[in-house]
C-alpha cells in the first residue's frame, strides 16, 4: 500500500506492506484522515519517529476481518477511535484511555491513517450512520477532544465562553460549545481563514489578535466568562484568560506546549477559580462526538480547506506551519 512515512522533519510517500488483521481486528480502507496540529509540529520539530505513519483523525470502510470478529462486515462504514484501551488498567478505569500502556494508539504509537489501509481493533470502531458523510465522521476525533475540554469546564446551555487560538482544536471547541448550547462564544486568533471558520461554526464574536490590543480587550471583559479555553500555547494567554473569568469559572489548557505561564494566584483564590489540563478524551466522549455530527448538531464542513491525495499531502505539512487562509486539510488516500 501507499502511505505517508515520517522522514526527518518532513513526510514522504512510501510503499509499505498491506496490513493483515490479527484476531479481533479489521483492516479499514481509509477514506479521510485529518492533519492535526500535533502531526504538523511533531514532524516540523523532529519529534515523530522516522518511518512512522501518522494520522489519528480517520474514517473509512472495512475491507478485511480478522479471526473472531463478530458484529462487523466488509463494506461497513466506520469512524475509528485512535486511542487503544485495555479497559481494565487504572488509567482506563478513570476514562483516560490515551494513557493506557497496554494497547497502542493509531497514528501515535501504531501506524495511523495517512495510508491507504490501517489495521484497527474492533473495540475502536464506531458505525457511521446512513446519511452521514465519511469525511464528516473523520472529525469525530478533534470534536471529542473539544467535548472533553468542555465537560471539564462544566460548559453547557447558557455558558459564556472565550476560546483563545483558532487552530483545529480551538475551532472544534467553538463547534462543541455551540452544540452544547453556549449563550456566548468569543474566539480569538490571528489566521484570517481560521477566524472566518470560527464565525462559520458558531462564534458570536471573533477577535483578530494581530490587530487589537488584547490587554484592552480582556480589561473590558474582565469577570464575564464562565469558561475559557487556551488553545494557542501562548504563555501570555493564560493569565489573560484567568482574569476574564466570572466567579467559579474554569480555564482549560488544551495546547500541547512546553511554555511556562505565570499564574496570578490572587485572582485564582479570590474568584474561587478552577484550572484544568485537557488531553484527548474518553471512549464515551468519542461516541458522543460522532453522534453530534450524525444528528447535524455539529457541522464540521467549514473546517475543511482542502482534500488532498497522498502525493499532495507532504506539501500540506509545510503549508500548515504558517496557515494564513488554510483551516484544515483532509488526506484522502483514494484520490
Amino acid at each position: 500500500m501507499r502511505a505517508l512515512a515520517v522522514a526527518g522533519t518532513s513526510v514522504e510517500v512510501a510503499d509499505l506492506p498491506d496490513p493483515t488483521p490479527a484476531p479481533g481486528e479489521v483492516v479499514v480502507a481509509v477514506h479521510s484522515c485529518g492533519i492535526c496540529g500535533s502531526d504538523v509540529h511533531g514532524v516540523e520539530h523532529g519529534r515523530a519517529a522516522p518511518g512512522q505513519v501518522l494520522g489519528h483523525e480517520l474514517s473509512g470502510t472495512v475491507v478485511a476481518l480478522g479471526r473472531d470478529v463478530a458484529g462487523w462486515h466488509v463494506d461497513d462504514r466506520v469512524a475509528v477511535n485512535p486511542l487503544g484501551a485495555c479497559g481494565s488498567c487504572e488509567e482506563c478505569a478513570r476514562g483516560l484511555s490515551f494513557r493506557c500502556r497496554h494497547v497502542p494508539n493509531l497514528g501515535l504509537s501504531a501506524p495511523g491513517g495517512f495510508a491507504e489501509y490501517v489495521r484497527a481493533p474492533v473495540g475502536q470502531l464506531h458505525a457511521v450512520p446512513d446519511g452521514t458523510e465519511l469525511e464528516d465522521a473523520a472529525h469525530a476525533e478533534p470534536l471529542a477532544v473539544a467535548l472533553h475540554a468542555a465537560h471539564l469546564a462544566r460548559a453547557g446551555a447558557g455558558t459564556r465562553a472565550v476560546v483563545f487560538g483558532v487552530g483545529t482544536i480551538g475551532l472544534s471547541v467553538v463547534l462543541a460549545l455551540r452544540a452544547l448550547g453556549a449563550a456566548e462564544i468569543v474566539a480569538i486568533g490571528r489566521s484570517p481563514g481560521r477566524r472566518r471558520a470560527a464565525e462559520a461554526v458558531g462564534a458570536d464574536l471573533v477577535v483578530d489578535s494581530s490587530a487589537v490590543d488584547l490587554d484592552e480587550v480582556f480589561a473590558e471583559r474582565a469577570g464575564t466568562f464562565d469558561a475559557a479555553f487556551e488553545c494557542s500555547g501562548a504563555e501570555e494567554a493564560f493569565g489573560m484568560l484567568l482574569g476574564s473569568l466570572a466567579s467559579d469559572g474554569t480555564v482549560v489548557e488544551l495546547a500541547l506546549t512546553d511554555q511556562e505561564a505565570p499564574v496570578p494566584l490572587g485572582l485564582l483564590l479570590q474568584g474561587n477559580l478552577h484550572v484544568a489540563g485537557s488531553c484527548a478524551f474518553s471512549p464515551a466522549e468519542y461516541a458522543e462526538s460522532l453522534r453530534l455530527i450524525a444528528e447535524r448538531r455539529a457541522d464540521p464542513s467549514p473546517l475543511v480547506s482542502a482534500r488532498l491525495g497522498l502525493d499532495e499531502a507532504p506539501q500540506a505539512f509545510v503549508d500548515l506551519r504558517r496557515p494564513r487562509d488554510l483551516v484544515g486539510i483532509l488526506v484522502q488516500p483514494w484520490r
